[in-house]
This record gives C-alpha cells, structure tokens and sequence, in this order.
C-alpha cells in the first residue's frame, strides 16, 4: 500500500471540530505507520469577512446571542442563500486552499465544517487524482450547507442523516458512507476503582463527594454562573466542576467564588479554562451538564455518564437532545432550578443511576473511530 499525505480542513468553531481533527491525525498516523496527516485551518489570516462571520459571530453568539444564531442558522438553510454565500466564500478560500495544496502534495483532503465544501469541491475538479470527503460532524439534524457539492462523497454518523442527504439534498446513495462517530477512544475505556481513587487525588477531591460535571465545549456554558449560584442557593454537597473554554468572564467570577469558601457554602468548586484532560473529569464526574454540542455530549454518553442538556442550538442540535431523552440517558431544561432538579434526580438513587448506566452501555451508535481511519483507506480502492 502506498503512503498516503491527509490534508485535514477545519474551522476554529467551537471545540468539536478541532478535537475531531485531532483525533483523526492521530488515529491515521498509529493505525497506518509511513501516513502522514495535517491539519490545516480553512481560513487565512487574511480572511477576514468569512472569519468575522463563520469565527467571530459564533464565538459571540453562543455565550450572548444564542436565538440569533440560531435565527441566522435556519435562514442559512435556504438554498439562494447557501449558493451566494458559498460563491462569497471562494474568493477567500479557494486560493488560500491552493496554495495549502501545492506546498503539501496531498493524497487524500478531509473536510470537516461545511463552509470549507468549496475549496474542496474546487480542488477535486483541479485535481482528479486526490481523493476528496466531507465528515459530517453534525450527527442527526444537520444544516444543507453540508451538502453543497452534489457529486462529493460525504461520511455521516446516523442513517437518519444520510436519509435526510438523499432525500432532500438530492445526494447519490453511492456517495454517502455511514460511519462510527469520531471520538478519542480515551472516553470508551470504564476506569477501574483504583484509577478513580487516583484522580479524585489529583484533583483534590474527597472520596465521598458526588461530583457534577459544568462543561459547554469551547464556549463554555453561558448559564453556568446562575447553576453554580443554584447549587450553593440550595446548599448541595456536590463537587462542582466548571470547564469554562473561552468565557474568560465567568472563569474569573468562579474562581473568586472558589476562594471564598464561605460564599460558596457546601459545595466543594473547582474552576478550568480549556483543558486537555476532558476524558479525566468526565470519568470521575457522576452527572454532566452540558450543552447539545456534538462532541460534548457524545464524549458523555460516551463515557456512560447521565447528562442533563441546558441548552442546544435550534435546527442544528435538536436531534441530539432528542437522542439523549428520547432513549433515557439524560433530561433538557433550560432553567437553572430545573438542572438542580435534574442533577438530584439522576444521582441520588444508586438503582436508578446504574439503570441509565446500563441503558448507556447498549446505545445505538458506534465510537470505533479505528472503522472511520479504514474507511477513508478504502476510498483509493474504491475508486479504482
């Protein structure tokens, strides 16, 4: 077999498509020694307009303006206004692409966020020889930018996606591969008593103390200071630990809060930034409450952890809350009386804890992302 060169293209939006990247690179560099893989940011430093728009915007959205980027996101279905906006961005992209292509020499480009279905529609017309995919990241309701390309070949993680590409996207059944979802594999390995011993440790956790779980992915959770102030409100005997990403505001307020143990009463608080350890305290964590982020709540489920969801995305991740409560892994509500509420629900009854646990361990959605590093081998086979 010969070596193969990836070209992965991302977009810094949020925290799941650079950690899918990741995790391909690394998967493909282990599972296929002499391959090589590299990640590469779809947009220039030059890019302004589109980094302004497709960057900027989500990263203010999310923690400020949720309902307008959602307004913003099922406006963006309509199919004049992904054509125009997708001719927009090729001024921008596909010479920065280009130049990408010619100094790298790729075999294969993996494109992971659908306003980058441009360029690589664009390369794969210049050259013929490269094989081209698109991994949708979205894994049960997803935006029709994703499906631009109408003879491009597309992984999905759900039938309910690919279902939805044929049907409404007008996309060949030939070009769509459902595949496991990408996952680092580190969230799929149970840890044993003494390993948890081990972390409680490291992380100055008592042995006795249920811990709950505030992660939002790269934007944090927007509401996660009222669910703090709920908790202590309440006077919970929990260990609350608060992943806050890039909300530099609300890290600072926690971490006054932390060092006043009077103020924050019974609960025991600690405080992170981004963090390179999510597979730790997810696995230490009784409960998680996140938002409806892909990633997040599959690294979760993943995990075998209850989640309770406070907060999605209309349009876009609404099939993964649904997925969530619908087979009983998890609750939604957006109040920060309801969370608590939900919290104590799913962790004070050992019985009723380990019936979700069990339910979580028969889901119905593979994470052997090993199957996807395969697959991406296979298309050269293919299409031979």
């Amino acid at each position: 077999m010969k070596k193969r060169k990836f070209l992965i293209l991302f977009l810094n939006t949020g925290g799941g498509h650079k950690a899918a990247a990741n995790v391909l690179k690394t998967m493909i560099e282990e599972r296929y020694p002499g391959s090589e893989a590299k990640i590469v940011n779809g947009f220039s430093k030059k890019s302004r307009l589109p980094k302004l728009f497709f960057v900027d915007f989500y990263h203010i959205s999310m923690n400020f303006f949720s309902s307008l980027y959602s307004f913003v996101y099922r406006f963006g279905n309509n199919s004049l206004f992904v054509r125009v906006a997708h001719l927009l961005l090729q001024t921008y992209t596909i010479p920065y692409i280009r130049k990408i292509f010619a100094k790298e020499q790729p075999t294969d480009i993996i494109n992971l966020h659908f306003a980058l279905e441009s360029p690589l529609h664009y390369m794969q017309r210049e050259h013929p020889e490269i094989n081209t995919v698109t991994i949708v990241l979205d894994p049960f309701t997803v935006h029709s930018s994703w499906f631009y390309d109408k003879k491009g070949s597309y992984f999905v993680f759900s039938e309910r996606v690919r279902k939805y590409a044929v049907e409404k996207c007008r996309i060949p059944q030939e070009n769509i591969k459902v595949v496991p979802f990408i996952l680092n594999q580190k969230f799929l390995s149970a840890p044993k008593n003494d390993e948890l011993v081990t972390l409680r440790q490291k992380y100055g956790i008592a042995p006795d103390k249920k811990i709950v779980l505030l992660a939002g992915g790269g934007e944090g959770l927007p509401i996660v200071i009222k669910i703090v102030n709920e908790f202590i409100a309440r006077k919970s005997d929990y260990t609350v630990i608060a992943v806050c990403g890039r909300n530099v505001a609300a890290m600072t307020y926690l971490n006054v809060l932390a060092k006043s143990n009077k103020t924050v009463g019974s609960i025991d608080l600690k405080v992170f930034g981004f963090v390179d350890f999510m597979d730790e305290l997810v696995k230490i964590c009784d409960c998680a409450v996140i938002k409806a982020g892909p990633a997040s709540l599959m690294e979760c489920l993943a995990a075998r952890k209850p989640v309770v969801i406070c907060d999605f995305i209309y349009g876009q991740e609404l099939g993964n809350v649904q997925f969530a409560v619908d087979n009983g892994f998890g609750k939604f509500y957006r109040k920060p009386s309801r969370i608590c509420d939900a919290v104590d629900y799913l962790i004070s009854d050992e019985k009723r804890h380990k019936e979700i646990e069990n339910r979580l361990s028969n889901m119905p959605i593979s994470f052997d992302t090993g199957k996807v590093v395969d697959t991406l081998f296979d298309l050269e086979k293919e299409e031979k």
